[in-house]
């Protein structure tokens, strides 16, 4: 027997081993072996994200939203059937797969549904004037999309008329009259919760949620494996990099500079980019709000400024001639999410950069270190040009 103290460390490290060994089994799920029928059969391993999990009955699969503003309960609970004679719980929100017919209230999902070849199923969506994607402004055109309105307050009427199978609309921390009205009318509502999360990654793993929707769970892995991979090839192909370069984000508007907290989906990216950035430290998830002159103190000296809501070099001084004292803009290293656009204001940076987050750091990769991707041309972002100010 051996001493007490041995044997303790012995299986406390036998059981870690066990842990792990649950944890990493290969292929994508962990599978239950408890002959239990309030237990799923297998669980999805979720890579990066944290809003939500995907987990298979017998009969049926459960695909849980997590609740960011509070921890006692889920935001949304849906059972995915493909039989009518499937018996699911009482709780939850019941949806027959595949689905066959959507509307969209949130940019973000068009790219993801595009790669999973169900952009066919659009039937609705909002903002529709505000749209890049080419497709989707094709059929808004032709009338096979119909324009439902302002995203926060979206035509019902229209809505009901459509008679979709499901709704894709943005999640907040209250549930809104137009969600509202829908469920109540019996129209189930996928809650998007993707810009909660604050990776990339975490954020592009979300293709895996809406395939589930499409019972194409193996493609959705497929297709986000492949831009886990690309990804984590560019971070490998940079870490050695040195010196880091300095960043500053965001820009002023209504006389407050919105800057990413150090535990936000930015300073993720400016991390990955193997860029310093001065509120690393900060625990903050979301935006801080400064004024110009903290943000002339704190950032003045940055080598680089990305998220600038300008065109030239001339429309900064236009704005604010204090834009001219910036390390930044001296140095004629600034940039902004202005690359893909229409002219009636639709933007990509704000629709497929979330399902390319390897473009998203290419493109900082780019700008910081151009030696590093010499044949690389810019895809969401470019540099401010030297043109005359605006008459």
């Amino acid at each position: 027997m051996p001493p007490t103290k041995n044997r303790l460390l012995f299986l406390s490290f036998a059981y870690g081993v066990i842990l792990l060994s649950c944890g990493c089994q290969s292929g994508q799920h962990r599978e239950n072996r408890m002959p239990d029928e309030s237990r799923p059969v297998s669980s999805v391993v979720i890579r990066h994200a944290k809003g939500f999990l995907i987990d298979h009955f017998k009969d049926y699969t459960r695909v849980t939203l997590h609740n960011p503003w509070s921890r006692n309960e889920p935001y949304a609970v849906y059972y995915l059937y493909r039989n009518d004679s499937t018996q699911l719980p009482v709780e939850g929100t019941k949806i027959k797969i595949p689905i066959t017919s959507l509307t969209v209230n949130t940019f973000s999902y068009f790219t993801f549904l595009t790669l999973l070849g169900e952009d066919d199923v659009i039937s609705g969506v909002t903002d529709g004037f505000r749209i890049y994607h080419p497709g989707i402004l094709n059929k808004l055109e032709t009338g096979e999309i119909t324009d439902l309105g302002d995203p926060f307050h979206p035509n019902v009427e229209k809505t009901l008329a459509l008679k979709p199978q499901a709704i894709i609309s943005s999640a907040y921390a209250q549930r809104d009259n137009y969600s509202e009205r829908l469920v109540d009318a019996g129209f189930p509502i996928i809650y998007s919760l993707e810009w909660m999360e604050n990776s990339p990654l975490a954020r592009a793993e979300w293709i895996r949620l809406i395939a589930a929707f499409f019972d194409k769970e193996a493609m959705g892995d497929s297709i986000f494996t492949e831009i886990e991979s690309r990804y984590l090839q560019l971070q490998d192909k940079i870490k050695n990099v040195s010196p880091q370069h300095t960043v500053m984000s965001g820009d002023n508007f209504q006389d407050t500079w919105y800057v990413p907290g150090g535990k936000s989906f930015h300073a993720t990216l400016f991390q990955d980019a193997q860029l310093d950035y001065l509120y690393k430290n900060n625990r903050e998830q979301g935006s801080i709000g400064l004024d110009i002159e903290s943000v002339l103190t704190r950032f003045g000296k940055a080598e680089f400024w990305f998220g600038c809501e300008a065109d030239t070099y001339a429309e900064l001084a236009e704005k604010d001639a204090k834009y001219l004292l910036l390390q930044s803009v001296k140095k004629r290293q600034v940039y902004s999410n202005l690359n893909r656009i229409t002219t009636a204001g639709g933007n990509d940076y704000f629709e497929s950069a979330i399902a390319n987050p390897d473009l998203l750091l290419s493109d900082l990769v780019k700008a910081a270190y151009p030696e590093i991707l010499p044949d690389y041309s810019f895809t969401y972002i470019k540099p401010l040009e030297e043109l005359p100010a605006r008459e």
